[in-house]
């Protein structure tokens, strides 16, 4: 403390004044040692005294040679402090090795290890914020853009010919057909379906004109059959027709239906409608802005379905903590990985350190320039100041003490 400090040094003075005007009056060989040892002892304490105020003001207010050191030697003193931070006390060669002793790598790993929690709540809390704040006014007509251009620079007919060449490489028209049967086949075994075919055959029937004979055979037939007859009749013969179909890849209909598809397939480039209905669709999607409008909702979805995913637990369980673990086993597994990272960093903060190690004494200059005399004074009696009190304490015990010697062997003599 040095207030108590100072007040104590006082104490000090005053005890060696007292002692000494008090032992004046005394005789005899103790008075005489005793006011030796006290008269040594003021001596003393008002050197030390005159010593450490010299340090930063003039003693007494006056001003006498080689006194306020600091205020007269200001800039001095700064420069010699600022060198020997920058030469001694903070050189670069001791930021750099002190640096190294960190070990910066194993340090983040440990961390890691310790905090894994934190670390993946930290990695959900960045992905969510970048999701926030995609500049999608950016983005949407960026590539609404590239879309766009794309579109104008397909070849329509190509990509026909490519469509077509890819479906008969990988039997789509095999695939369909035989979808498409199985289709028929489940509308055709309908109950409407076979009522259905009941009165189309009927009325059919009815619409034959036929002489002879032949008509009176076909009337004879019609008299027979009612709808209900001639439409299970019809269903059968369609259901089992499509059977037979779906069992054998050598049908008649079968292999007549595929060439169809086929020939079908492969005349898509040479259609001019279907090419100009393309084109036409094309140019109201580059021309209308429609893309970018299309492009603006889709991401806006996308965007909300992702932080939905990114907010929910799975997201965590699922892919950052497994991944936080995958990395620390990984570099766990290989130090050289560490070592490299140690290395860079510390190349990087070598470097940083050359560039930067002359703004430390800057630094130390901007900031004692920044206080008075009278602020930096007080600022370093309050950090130094007790210890050079006691230095006035110390003066005047020993000065007291080695008066004593002094006067005891000036009696002996």
């Amino acid at each position: 403390m040095p207030g108590q400090a100072k007040h104590t040094a006082a104490i000090s003075l005053g005890v060696m004044g007292a002692g000494f005007l008090a032992t004046f009056p005394m005789g005899g060989w103790g008075g005489a040692l005793l006011h030796g040892g006290f008269e040594a002892g003021l001596v003393g304490g008002l050197a030390d005294w005159f010593a450490v105020t010299a340090l930063f003001r003039h003693p007494l207010g006056i001003p006498i040679p080689h006194t306020a050191l600091l205020p007269r030697n200001r800039d001095k003193v700064v420069r010699s402090l600022i060198q020997a931070i920058e030469t001694e006390l903070l050189t670069k060669e001791s930021i750099v090795t002190k640096t190294a002793e960190f070990k910066i790598g194993e340090r983040l790993l440990d961390l890691l290890e310790t905090h894994r929690e934190d670390a993946a709540a930290a990695a959900i809390r960045v992905s969510e914020y970048a999701l926030e704040r995609l500049p999608m006014e950016r983005i949407v007509p960026l590539l609404a853009r590239v879309l766009e251009s794309k579109l104008r620079e397909l070849d329509t007919a190509g990509l026909l010919r490519k469509i077509s060449e890819e479906a008969l490489a990988r039997g789509y028209e095999e695939k369909a057909l035989l979808f498409l049967m199985d289709k028929a086949g489940g509308l055709a075994a309908r109950e409407e379906t076979r009522r259905q075919l009941g009165i189309m055959g009927a009325a059919a029937l009815q619409n034959l004109q036929v002489g002879g004979l032949m008509g009176f055979a076909v009337n004879a037939f019609i008299s027979f059959m009612d709808e209900e007859k001639l439409g299970g009749m019809l269903q059968n013969a369609i259901l089992g027709t499509l059977a037979e179909m779906q069992a054998r890849e050598d049908h008649p209909l079968r292999e007549m239906l595929l060439e169809a598809m086929r020939s079908t397939l492969r005349k898509l480039p040479e259609q001019p409608g279907l090419l100009a209905e393309i084109d036409g669709w094309k140019e109201r999607l580059t021309d209308g802005g429609a893309i970018e409008s299309y492009l603006a909702v889709w991401m806006e979805e996308l965007r909300g379905k992702a932080l939905d995913f990114v907010r929910g637990p799975r997201f965590s369980e699922d892919y950052v903590q497994p991944a936080i673990s995958g990395l620390l086993a990984s570099l766990r597994a290989k130090p050289q990985l560490v070592e490299t990272f140690q290395s860079w960093v510390q190349e990087r903060i070598a470097g940083f350190v050359e560039r930067n190690h002359w703004k430390i004494g800057k630094l130390v200059k901007e900031n004692i320039d920044k206080l008075d005399n009278e602020s930096l004074i007080k600022m370093m009696e309050e950090k130094i100041g007790g210890d050079l009190q006691w230095i006035r304490v110390n003066g005047a015990v020993c000065g007291f003490l080695i008066g004593l010697a002094l006067e005891g062997i000036n009696l002996l003599a």
